[in-house]
C-alpha cells in the first residue's frame, strides 16, 4: 500500500500463511531494504505481492505501483508472483472487526489471506499435475 505494507509468511511446508508485521512505506528504497532484512531473517525464497484490481478485474493505477514494487525484488533475483487482492481487506475486517486501532491488524491479516490464496492455488496446481 501507499502508507502501510502488510507482510505474512508461510510455514515451511507451504500450507499455512501467518500474518507477520506491518511496515510503513517510506519510499521504494527504504521499504525494499526493510523487507530484505525480513526476507533474510526468515529465509524467504519467493515473494507474493497483492495486485489491486478494479472490481471488474482490470488493473488499476495501484496495480502499476504493485508491479513496480515487485519488480524491485525481481531485480534482486527473487521470483515474484502477483495475486489478486480484491476484497482481502474486507475479508480481514469481517474476521476481526473494523476498528480504528485494528487497521494494522487488518493489513496483516489481508496479507496472510493473499499469501494463503497463493499457497492454496499452488497446492491445487501441484496436485492436478500429479494426477495427470
Amino acid at each position: 500500500g501507499r502508507r502501510r505494507i502488510g507482510l505474512a509468511l508461510s510455514d515451511p511446508t507451504l500450507l499455512i500463511a501467518t500474518p507477520l508485521v506491518i511496515i510503513e512505506n517510506r519510499g521504494i528504497k527504504k521499504t525494499v531494504l526493510q523487507i530484505l532484512d525480513i526476507i533474510q531473517k526468515n529465509d524467504v525464497k519467493q515473494i507474493v505481492v497483492g495486485l489491486p484490481l478494479h472490481a471488474n478485474g482490470e488493473e488499476s493505477e495501484m496495480s502499476k505501483e504493485a508491479r513496480f514494487f515487485g519488480s524491485a525484488f525481481e531485480k534482486l533475483g527473487f521470483p515474484v508472483v502477483f495475486v489478486d487482492e480484491r476484497y482481502t481487506s474486507y475479508e480481514a475486517e469481517s474476521m476481526i472487526g473494523n476498528h480504528r486501532q485494528s487497521k494494522n491488524l487488518i493489513d496483516k491479516v489481508a496479507a496472510s489471506i493473499i499469501l494463503q490464496v497463493y499457497l492454496d492455488e499452488r497446492r491445487k496446481s501441484l496436485n492436478e499435475s500429479k494426477n495427470n
